[in-house]
């Protein structure tokens, strides 16, 4: 009955308009017309319409750009607080359960995985390799410590916080000059 997926867009869940608008058994244009309304009230009270629903684009069928809407947890909590009946609380049950199911993904903790045949020894010695090729083409140690952490990263193991907020201050010395 859950035939909605959350997915991730710039860092925020959300799930498209059209799937919403299938949960509800709602014709897709006419959820679109309650959303343009509710973004004017939104707008009119000064409140940032992104937080709730961002505007977005798909291809259909012919390949031709149709609009949609990108909803955020907050905007399906509009959208099902608007929605009665049977249609409401099945709506209701479908989005908490993906949007659930999303923020345990995310806060699960991750097993490192390596690709096949590589080793944690090996890992370590493509990142002296490579810091080795960095210094040589004169890398600066900033950019051989963002390296090393998406390295870390791609390899799924963690990234010790001392580390990353020394990088982060490092990277920030450098905002300044690139804005000039």
């Amino acid at each position: 009955m859950n035939g909605l997926k959350v997915q991730d867009f710039h860092g925020k869940q959300v799930i498209d308009s059209r799937d919403v608008a299938q949960m509800v058994e709602r014709n897709h244009y006419e959820l679109l017309k309650s959303i343009r309304q509710y973004a004017q009230y939104l707008n009119e009270g000064e409140i940032p319409v992104v937080d709730f629903f961002i505007e977005s684009t798909y291809q259909d069928g012919k390949g031709e750009t149709r609009p949609n809407f990108l909803i955020t947890k907050k905007g399906c909590d509009m959208i099902a607080n608007k929605t009665t009946g049977k249609k409401g609380v099945l709506f209701t049950a479908a989005y908490v359960t993906a949007f659930e199911e999303m923020r345990q993904a995310l806060t699960a903790p991750r097993t490192p995985v390596l690709p096949e045949g590589v080793t944690f020894s090996s890992a370590v010695g493509f990142m002296r390799l490579a810091r080795r090729v960095m210094l040589d083409m004169g890398g600066t140690p900033t950019q051989i410590g963002m390296m090393m952490k998406e390295t870390l990263e791609t390899c799924g193991f963690p990234v010790p916080t001392s580390f990353k907020k020394q990088l982060e201050g490092q990277m920030s010395l450098f905002e300044p000059l690139a804005l000039q």
